[in-house]
């Protein structure tokens, strides 16, 4: 069965971060033996909306198991323009 392509309109896609071997081990993961014979760049970070709310997590892509999860942005990927405007 091919796979289908659904376009995504241009600005709205989610960009999913590359994750180092340094970052992961800092998370304690260790590669041979949580994820034999995958490397860091079978990881991607990303912002994710749960039943909770945003949060940023850090998952291995072939099997979706999350390595990390952190409370991410109050609207996720959205970026208010006024975001970090100072009033005063």
């Amino acid at each position: 069965m091919d796979a289908v392509e659904t376009p995504v309109p241009e600005g709205l896609a989610v960009t999913r971060e590359e994750v180092t071997a340094d970052e992961l081990a800092a998370l304690g993961v260790d590669l041979e033996r949580d994820f034999p014979g995958s490397s860091a760049a079978d990881f991607r970070r990303y912002p994710v909306l749960t039943e909770g709310g945003w949060f940023t997590v850090v998952k291995h892509q072939k099997t979706l198991e999350s390595v990390s999860r952190e409370r991410g942005p109050l609207l996720g990927p959205i970026v208010l323009t006024s975001d970090g405007l100072d009033v005063y």
